[in-house]
């Protein structure tokens, strides 16, 4: 069945996301650490964290994305037997970590593909994991408009949680089975849409194999023209 909205997920299937650059800050980590390591190590640690650290903030426990953030930094560094004290440095991070991701670059095909599905009357709710200031930089910087919003910030809780998608078919009146979500984590996108009844549009732009941790997607694109090709079958 041809789905009645798109639920669409921004960092990384919008617009561009790399950790990377948020990586250059703790330099003094990596060399205050005991171990060797190098950036990707750090990388891979703090993203494992981090997700971890989202999960569970919700409802009364929710806590901004900047700030879990900062904790799972800290954590991250200290995995790697680093006695560094990351606080002197967190406010230099946040400043970044909003200038970084509120002023996020456009994937190639991003606004002809919404152009397109605007031409087409299907509603698009963005879903994403990030705090409303951010976001709302973000998309005034890319002169960007959508139907809906749903944020963690407003439901105080991260995907792969029910609770954003859940705010979405509501904001939209649509069941599960009515809507596609796009988007590029497996975690976070296709887990948490499956999870839910949604079919799940993975973008895969780095071809990452399937992992056999979570539920297959129904459907895998390099890019976010995948949507309208499903749209045209």
């Amino acid at each position: 069945m041809r789905p009645k909205a798109i639920l669409l997920d921004f960092y990384g299937t919008v617009v561009e996301e790399d950790w990377t650059p948020l990586i250059a800050p703790c330099e003094s980590a990596i060399k205050a650490s005991s171990k060797s390591i190098v950036h990707d190590d750090l990388k891979r640690q703090w993203d494992k964290v981090f997700r971890e650290l989202c999960f569970s903030s919700y409802g009364d426990s929710f806590r901004y994305e900047k700030d879990l953030g900062v904790e799972s930094l800290q954590m991250a560094v200290n995995h790697f037997d680093s006695d560094l004290d990351c606080e002197p440095f967190s406010k230099d991070l946040l400043k970044f970590w909003d200038e970084y991701w509120g002023k996020p670059q456009l994937f190639p095909e991003s606004i002809s593909v919404i152009d397109k599905l605007e031409e087409l009357n299907l509603p698009i709710c963005i879903i994403s994991n990030i705090d409303n200031d951010v976001l709302d930089s973000a998309l005034k910087f890319n002169n960007l408009k959508f139907d809906f919003i749903v944020t963690s910030e407003d439901c105080r809780s991260y995907k792969p949680r029910p609770e954003m998608f859940e705010k979405a078919l509501s904001l939209l009146d649509l069941r599960p089975k009515q809507v596609l979500h796009v988007g590029d984590s497996l975690f976070s996108d296709v887990y948490g849409a499956k999870n839910m009844g949604i079919s799940a549009l993975w973008i895969n732009r780095k071809m990452r194999p399937v992992s056999t941790e979570y539920d297959k997607p129904d459907y895998i694109s390099d890019d976010l023209t995948g949507i309208i090709d499903i749209l045209m079958k």
